[in-house]
This record gives structure tokens, sequence and C-alpha cells, in this order.
């Protein structure tokens, strides 16, 4: 494994250490290695921290009695004080196996005209800082948290665009009162490759109904069970009577009577066809509910026209010049 790889998995053990979230972005984040979820009470709170991760003893030349100067370009010293937001940066010691950090803002940086620099305490131990990192996440409003919601996920909405499938693996442990879920979401490419972005497990959504639970934790996306998934999977569970499988949820749904003498459902001529069913967000389901513990769901995530506006605003601010009034 490379330096770098072991300092992320090492910032990563120590933020869930500290029970909070620990999510890496997608490569096309230019700039930022992954982000932390403050957690409190047990549940996810939308306050977010950018992190920035730097591995090697290359990092660690420059050093006063008591920190390390670190180094960077200008660039991105600008792109990180933009950024929607707080932004730290960490700095991972392989020999010690330690992690130093600071946020990156203007009273931190020290900047030149092409370069900036930081400096970062030895006592700055990112283990003994989850005090430090809530109060950092907790400067933003409620309006911006939900904002940045969309922001995290505009790399999984251009997969879309570019015509790719977001599948979401589900596991909801249906006689848990804490609500408790894993949450498994892949981007799938259109020669059939994945690769799994999101493996998190949540609690604290209490009695609340998961298809509920799908559309605010993903609240850009227009949701469907895989259809092709179900379809094949109910035909094995039908054939092994399992009465959990679509159609009979299907027949009891559109109120359809089972006709002994035919031996078969009559449904009724206003009736979905089950395709249509089976595909409307309002019949989100699992495909199968193992030893009457765990259910799973199998589901498509699209672009709803929240999210399609979204896009449409986010290109207009990246790319258009305007007077920003606001300083």
């Amino acid at each position: 494994m490379s330096v770098e790889r072991i300092g992320v998995s090492s910032v990563e053990k120590i933020i869930n250490q500290m029970g909070m979230i620990f999510r890496k972005q997608p490569v096309d984040d230019y700039g930022i290695d992954a982000q932390i979820e403050i957690v409190e009470n047990k549940c996810a709170t939308g306050k977010l921290i950018a992190v920035q991760i730097k591995s090697g003893n290359s990092y660690f030349k420059e050093l006063t009695p008591n920190s390390i100067i670190y180094r960077g370009k200008r660039k991105h010293y600008d792109y990180w004080l933009n950024h929607s937001l707080p932004v730290i940066i960490v700095l991972y010691d392989p020999e010690k196996d330690k992690c130093y950090w600071n946020i990156v803002n203007k009273e931190t940086a020290i900047l030149s005209e092409q370069n900036w620099k930081i400096e970062i305490s030895f006592s700055n131990l990112l283990e003994n800082s989850k005090s430090s990192l809530i109060k950092i996440a907790d400067r933003l409003t409620e309006y911006e948290k939900k904002f940045n919601t969309f922001l995290f996920a505009k790399p999984w909405m251009k997969q879309i665009i570019y015509g790719n499938r977001i599948v979401l693996n589900v596991e909801e442990w249906i006689n848990k009162s804490s609500g408790r879920g894993t949450f498994k979401l892949k981007i799938i490419d259109k020669n059939g490759n994945d690769r799994q972005v999101v493996n998190s497990t949540f609690i604290g959504f209490g009695t609340k109904p998961y298809n509920q639970i799908f559309q605010e934790l993903f609240p850009w996306a227009f949701i469907t069970i895989d259809y092709n998934y179900y379809k094949d999977y109910d035909s094995i569970a039908m054939r092994d009577n399992d009465y959990e499988a679509a159609e009979y949820t299907y027949f009891d749904s559109v109120g359809a009577v089972f006709d002994m003498s035919e031996f078969k459902y009559i449904v009724p001529k206003d009736a979905l066809p089950i395709k249509k069913w089976m595909c409307d967000p309002c019949n989100i389901r699992p495909y199968s509910i193992g030893g009457g513990e765990v259910a799973f769901y199998q589901l498509i995530l699209e672009l709803n026209d929240v999210a399609k506006a979204f896009l449409i605003l986010d290109d207009f601010i990246n790319e258009t010049n305007f007077y920003t009034l606001l300083s």
C-alpha cells in the first residue's frame, strides 16, 4: 500500500474512532481528499468539513521547534479558501504514525505571489481534536448544510449525465428501534464496470419509514427499484412460494381478486401494469427480507427536477462572469 493510501486510512481510522463519518471524495473533486461529517446523538448532522491529506516524510523537512511548515501553490489556497466547506489540511507522518492538522483560512495562511505556507503545530494531533472539529463544522447555517448536500452529490449527478448508472443497495434492520441501516452506493459505467463510492452504516432513523429516509438522504434523486433485478429475483422467489415477492404485493396493492375456478388473479382494468407499478417511486419495497430481520433493497437513482435545476445553476455560477456584490 502506498504512503498516500496509508495516510488516508490513518485519518479515516481516527475520524471513525471519534464517532464521526469519513467519506473519501471522488477523484474528480479537485484538491479535496475526503469529507468529515459530524455525528450527534448517533445521528448524522449534515455538518461537514473538507479535508486535504498529505502523507510522507517529504512534508516534514521544514520544521521549527514546535511545528511543521507546509508550503503549497497559491492556486490550491485560493480553491480551498473559496470552498463552500471549511477546509483542514492533515499531514501524516509515517515514521511516527501521527496525523497533524490545521484549518486553512486567512488567519492561518501566509501568502506570497505564487505560493503560500501554513504552520502546523506538533500539538495539533488529529486524534485529540474532536471538539475543535465540531466547532469548525458548526459554523454553517441550516440552508448551507442543505445546499452542501447537493454539492457533495454533484460528482454522482455528473455520472448520471455521462450515461452511467447509480445503484443503491440497502440493508434495513426492520426490528431495530434505532432504524439502523447499511447503505452502499456504486457507479456502474457503460461497460458494466462498477466502483463503490459509499459504504456506511447509519443509526438514529428511529421508526421513520425507509421510503422517506431514501428521499431525505438523496433529495436530488428520483428513486425507483431496480426493475430488472427485482423481476429476476421475484421469478425465483415466487417459484419457491415466497409470498413477499412483487407480484403478490402488486395484486394486493391494486385490489385484484383471486378467481379460484380459473386459479388466477383478476386485475382491475384501470390498474397500472406491473412494470409501471414496480417502477413507481411510491411503491419502493425490499426484494427480500432475510430471516424476518433484514430488508434488502436495490434501487436506481436518477436525476430529479431539483437536481437538474441545481446543475444548471452550478454551471452558470462556475462558467459565467458577474459581479459579486457581497464581500
